[in-house]
């Protein structure tokens, strides 16, 4: 068995870079005076987005591919080409708000399996509450002051993605969680939001310390 494809890695740096772009109009580097001197803050931008956004969507996908290549699915990571395109065209006319599917992965025959269908979709935003709490360790430990504004817009991320793919109808994971298994849907989102909850109010404590 595969466990990535020579495909899948040309989609993952084709994702990597149009992330990139598509973010770089609201995630921009931290600039200094001699910054403006240099004629590639452009590129720069689409740089630094790539670094903070890209794994927050490439570790949740691989997530779902690798939950399911351990419960024997085939499964298989795709960029969405029209969910890029849109993502792309919205940011090209500067729209101040940005919704597409950049990815996603097929589980050949998972959907037969609903009890390990529901953990395959739950590996994903699992995936974005670790990289969440990474961030906010990497920003208390103070190892690494420099990359502070990077690790805030990180921790931001993955939470508003944990949070949107929980939503427990349409397309989104939530849904298939609780199809598959209601009573890991409901243990993961009581224990994940009192976690979250008690970290937040934690967060507000040392908020301005950065």
């Amino acid at each position: 068995m595969v466990l990535i494809t020579s495909q899948e890695i040309i989609d993952l740096a084709i994702l990597t870079v149009a992330l990139g772009y598509i973010f770089s109009g609201f995630i921009q580097r931290p600039r200094d005076i001699l910054d403006y001197l240099r004629p590639s803050l452009a590129f720069d931008d689409i740089k630094y987005a790539a670094m903070i956004v890209a794994p927050a969507v490439i570790f949740h996908e691989l997530a779902h591919k690798g939950v399911g290549l351990f419960f024997g699915f085939d499964s298989v990571l795709h960029i969405s080409v029209w969910g890029l395109g849109l993502g792309v065209m919205l940011r090209f006319i500067r729209s101040p708000i940005i919704f597409f599917i950049p990815a996603f992965v097929t589980s050949t025959m998972a959907g037969a399996f609903p009890e390990k269908f529901a953990v395959l979709a739950l590996a994903g935003p699992a995936a974005n509450f670790a990289l969440y709490w990474l961030s906010d360790w990497a920003l208390l430990s103070k190892k690494w002051p420099k990359h502070n504004n990077a690790f805030i817009i990180s921790r931001r991320i993955n939470l508003w993605l944990l949070i949107l793919n929980m939503i427990p109808f349409g397309f989104f994971d939530g849904a298939k969680v609780l199809a598959g298994n209601s009573t890991l849907y409901f243990s993961v989102l009581i224990i994940g939001g009192l976690l979250i909850n008690k970290n937040e109010k934690k967060w507000k404590n040392y908020a301005l310390k950065f």
